[in-house]
Formats: structure tokens, C-alpha cells, sequence
């Protein structure tokens, strides 16, 4: 029987504007954030098999092998949805920390899905594929569509913005893993700042028309007190960039991962002052859509 394989870029994310409402009476939290997928990114290798059975992942680097991978949740989902059994075979090479606040297993599973979309030749509408990635995750939607964009609802309702201009940003992790849970926790407890007025609509406006300048004094992260709660040396990251004359600096989602936004003379400051606390360093930008084909069908 034929096979077919594809290969796919899953990119990381930072939240820019993240504000997160009281916990609902189903659980969720409310939230409004402008989400802009980067550079760094997960390598992802879908292969479908018309006459095989099961599903398979093979990862290289730190991420579950089993159930517990969105990539196999995801795999599951599209089947379930087709009522149509197939094997599937993954191989997922991790570059994304776990843990770390950029969205990496969320993005595996949205590259998932669109792989088996390309592959299947199914007409699954764009509804029902967003409907799928939601399922799996708040986060997942948004991976189908990258870029800048703003989410609403428990995050899963995306709308596509004004693309941001490829700015620099330099990611900066204490080598803690951090769990979403466990920050939505802390923060029902003790609260966060609040959000400033007017919401995110300043910081649309500005990545919109490119208005660097202005941007770093629009960035908002409810949860970061929270987190720097649970793990002080996110605190000390972030008090480490200031320190080096750089104000825009921000919790990744839940963390544990810091951002910074600098301009290239402020880049050996800011890495000279975060060595003395980060696991790890890297310098990427941001990025134009989500997933997306690594090499031609």
C-alpha cells in the first residue's frame, strides 16, 4: 500500500500581551492575549500509511515517547475524526524546551494535524481542523496560523493581526520546568497585575505600524507574578535585564522562559547580565505564519 510522509517546521511562540480574567465555573480562565510565533522552531515528520494500523513516535531530544505527546493525542484526533483507521508513524525532533512557556508541544500537534490534512486528501474544512487543535489544547489554534494574532475565549479563538516586522528577541530559561497548572494555581491565589486600560489595543496598534519604539512599554503578562512566585530566579532574569538598561522584558506564558527585546548594541548587556542565572541563551526574532512545510511533498 502507498505511504506518504511530509515534513514541517512547528515554531515556538511568545506571548506579548497576555491577560488572563477570574477562573470560570468550567474551569478555564478567560484570556486576551497577542501571541507572535519565532524562530526557533520543532522539526516534525508525519508519515501516513493507508493500510497500516496504529500510531508511532520516534523523538529525538526531551519530550514523551508516549500517550503523554500531543503528537500521538493529535494523530488519534484525526483518525477518530475520519472514522477512517490508517497508521501513522512521527518523528519529532525537539528543539522547543519543555515546560518553558513557548508553546512547543502544542505546536508539534497543530503540524501533526495539518500534516495528516495535506497527506489524507480528506475535505476536512478549516472549522473542523480548528475544532480538532482546540480539542487538543488552547494554544493549538494558534499554531495553524502563526504570525502575530490575537486570542480570545480560553485562548483558542485566534484572529490573525497585522503581521509584526521580524524584531529580535533574545530567550533566556532557568532551566526549570514550570507547570501551566501550577501557575494558574498561584495566580487564583495571589492574583496579578492589573491590565492596563484599554487592553492590548495599544500594542496592536503599534506592531501594526511598526512603532518600535513604543512597544516595550505595551507588553503585559498577568501571570508573571505568579510564576516568579513559584520560581525566583525568573525574577532574578528579568531584574538582570533591566539591570542592563533594557526595559522590555517578559514572561514567555506561564514561564519559565524570559523574553527580551533589545536593540543589537544592547545584546552583549543583556546576555553578560542573564548568564549569571540562565540554563540557556538564545537569540532568535519573530516569524511570519505557523506551521509550515519543511521540504516539497
Amino acid at each position: 500500500m502507498p505511504r506518504d510522509r511530509i515534513a514541517l517546521e512547528a515554531p515556538a511562540k511568545v506571548n506579548l500581551y497576555l491577560e488572563v480574567g477570574p477562573r470560570r465555573p468550567d474551569g478555564y480562565h478567560p484570556v486576551r492575549s497577542v501571541m507572535q510565533a519565532i524562530e526557533l522552531c520543532d522539526l516534525v515528520e508525519v508519515e501516513l500509511d493507508r493500510g497500516g494500523r496504529g500510531i508511532e513516535i520516534e523523538v529525538e531530544g526531551d519530550a514523551p515517547a508516549g500517550d503523554d505527546n500531543l503528537c500521538i493525542q493529535a494523530a488519534r484526533a484525526y483518525s477518530e475524526w475520519l472514522k477512517k483507521p490508517f497508521g501513522v508513524r512521527i518523528g519529532l525532533k525537539k528543539r522547543i524546551p519543555n515546560a518553558a512557556g513557548l508553546g512547543g508541544g502544542s505546536s508539534d500537534a497543530a503540524a501533526v494535524l495539518r500534516g495528516l490534512q495535506l497527506l489524507s486528501g480528506e475535505d476536512i474544512s478549516r472549522e473542523e481542523l480548528f475544532e480538532l487543535a482546540a480539542s487538543l489544547g488552547s494554544d493549538v489554534p494558534f499554531f495553524l496560523i502563526g504570525g502575530t494574532a490575537l486570542a480570545q475565549g480560553r485562548g483558542e479563538q485566534i484572529f490573525p493581526l497585522v503581521q509584526a516586522p521580524p524584531l529580535p528577541i533574545l530567550l533566556a530559561n532557568p532551566g526549570i520546568e514550570l507547570s501551566t497548572r501550577l501557575v494558574y494555581e498561584k495566580f487564583d491565589e495571589i492574583g496579578g497585575p492589573k491590565p492596563p486600560e484599554g487592553g492590548p489595543a495599544g500594542l496592536i496598534k503599534s506592531l501594526a505600524s511598526q512603532d518600535v519604539e513604543r512597544i516595550p512599554g505595551l507588553l503585559f503578562n498577568s501571570l508573571q507574578k505568579a510564576a516568579i512566585d513559584l520560581v525566583p530566579e525568573i525574577g532574578q532574569l528579568l531584574e538582570m535585564a533591566k539591570r542592563s538598561d533594557e526595559e522590555a522584558a517578559l514572561l514567555c506564558g506561564s514561564g519559565s522562559t524570559v523574553f527580551v527585546m533589545r536593540e543589537n548594541e544592547q545584546r552583549v548587556s543583556a546576555e553578560n547580565q542573564m548568564k549569571q542565572t540562565a540554563a540557556w541563551l538564545l537569540d532568535t526574532q519573530f516569524r511570519g505564519g505557523g506551521v509550515a512545510l519543511l521540504e516539497p511533498r
